[in-house]
């Protein structure tokens, strides 16, 4: 807690100064170097992370050096992990292959994009690719990825993360087949529930607490070297897998509705793999259905789905009129991911009035989108939705495998046109979208100049008072939102004097 200490012990220093509000001469990115913008957005308070795959978010040369920790084993022709034994033909340890230069140099191209067309494939080839190349490498390392995420998060001054994962996701799997697909979706519910969904519950439940505690234990979290990723909060999206079997996928939503009831760190679900999958695609609207059934669209658990992350080099025009229009208004989703066809979609200006008017938030990753499918700022409507009003938050996706992390995507978004305010209101927004519980501090979030009527005159103070300190002591929302307001404005008057200078 010792930086978290400091930086509001700034807030309070520059409040007596007159320095907490940076208002008046708001920093100007467009004047700043390349290398000052970088400083500037690793150091700036970035409030959190929405859309962050744990498989996808470690540096490959991590992953390697566990490999080679683990006794794992490296698929030379294929250029990917295996298990052991590594005396069959074409595998060698991994400990053998990292100390290889040439080989080690041809994993890391393997295991990230930072190759362009490395071994002739596109960068949407290549990304997807990549899971299947890193999955020798087993189940046993969760923890240990997910200390690595907090850590670099808390580096970055940023203390929430919403992780996706698939908890129980190949036992789940396999009860929706052993049901099969019914045309009564409730009949296909109560079958799974019968086979035994109960009992995957505990189980998830019981990872989750393994994961976590092996995270703390990376972390030394509780003991005097803590290190600061312990600071950070987790929540977790149950990943469910679209390119599956359809009655695979809907026993996995079943199961993540389950989980978000049962156990408060699981809050909301995702669909994740390629959106342009054939199967993705021929069952895109029945996956909708199943979604807004089992929650209630949204009501039951809240939604977060990877939607319109689609160009015509994918997909056909008939794929680029409706997917976000679906995920929104037949399965409820309250966020989507990527969301970049939206501009295709018949009706899109009504559209995004509705995402604006009911805040359904974007979370925009643009690393992301450029590597996969090579979205530049001129063709990616980051920019027009800002504009619209409807909120987004940018994010990572999976920063090892793209070797980024959130600082780029904030630098980054300046070429896309962002100013210090739309930065700014990135990091509010991770928040108030979030799918944290309780009230938030803001009554008007996206727009953030009204504070609730309970912390009105305290935003950015140093402890709350009165009817705000109840409000952060119940509510989750308000007290991660109450943490980044007071580093917000430590960091705002740490920066006005260097932009004095």
């Amino acid at each position: 807690m010792g930086h978290l200490k400091t930086l509001i012990g700034a807030t309070v220093l520059a409040a007596s100064l007159g320095l907490a509000s940076a208002a008046a001469a708001a920093p100007d990115l467009a004047a700043m170097s390349a290398g000052e913008r970088i400083a500037f957005t690793k150091a700036m308070p970035k409030g959190g992370e929405l859309h962050n795959h744990i498989s996808g978010a470690v540096f490959p040369e991590t992953l390697l050096a566990w490999a080679a920790e683990d006794g794992r084993c490296v698929d030379v022709p294929k250029l990917a992990l295996a298990p052991p034994p590594c005396d069959r033909p074409g595998l060698r340890p991994a400990a053998e292959a990292i100390v290889d230069g040439e080989l080690y140099s041809d994993l890391l191209n393997s295991f990230s994009t930072r190759q362009p067309g490395f071994l002739g494939r596109s960068g949407h080839d290549q990304f997807f690719g990549v899971f299947d190349r890193i999955g020798g490498l087993g189940p046993g390392r969760g923890g240990d990825m997910l200390a690595v995420v907090m850590d670099d998060l808390a580096h970055q001054n940023t203390f929430y993360l919403e992780a996706m994962i698939t908890p129980q996701g190949g036992p789940a799997a396999a009860l929706g087949l052993k049901v099969g697909l019914k045309d009564d979706l409730a009949q296909m519910k109560a079958e799974i529930d019968a086979a035994g969904l109960p009992d995957l519950v505990r189980a998830a439940i019981a990872g989750t607490d393994a994961m976590e505690a092996r995270a703390r234990q990376v972390l030394a979290c509780g003991k005097p070297a803590a290190r600061p990723g312990c600071q950070v909060t987790i929540r977790y999206l149950v990943q469910t897998i679209r390119v599956l079997p359809p009655e695979a996928t809907f026993a996995q939503l079943q199961l993540g509705v389950a989980l978000v009831q049962a156990d408060k760190r699981w809050v909301g679900l995702q669909m994740v793999a390629p959106e342009d999958h054939p199967t993705a695609l021929a069952n895109y609207g029945l996956h909708m259905q199943m979604v807004g059934f089992l929650t209630g669209r949204g009501q039951l658990a809240p939604v977060a789905l990877h939607a319109g992350e689609l160009t015509f080099d994918y997909a056909p025009p008939e794929h680029l009129r409706d997917h976000i229009a679906q995920a929104v208004r037949v399965a409820g989703a309250r966020r989507i991911g990527h969301g970049v066809d939206l501009p295709h979609e018949i009706g899109a200006e009504a559209l995004v009035a509705e995402m604006a008017r009911d805040g359904i938030l974007v979370e925009v990753n643009l690393t992301s989108n450029s590597v996969i499918l090579e979205l530049g700022p001129e063709e990616h409507p980051y920019g027009w939705l800002r504009d619209r009003g409807v909120p987004v938050s940018l994010s990572t996706d999976d920063a090892g495998l793209l070797r980024i992390d959130l600082s780029h995507e904030y630098e980054r978004a300046h070429a896309y046109g962002a100013t210090y305010e739309d930065l700014k209101r990135s990091a509010r927004n991770a928040l108030a979208f979030s799918f944290l519980v309780g009230e938030g501090l803001w009554a008007d979030p996206g727009r953030y100049r009204q504070p609730v009527r309970a912390c009105r005159g305290q935003i950015g103070a140093s402890a709350p008072r009165a009817a705000c300190a109840a409000l952060v002591a119940s509510s989750d929302k308000a007290r991660e939102q109450w943490r980044h307001e007071a580093l917000l404005a430590a960091f705002e008057a740490a920066a006005a004097p260097a932009r004095r200078r």
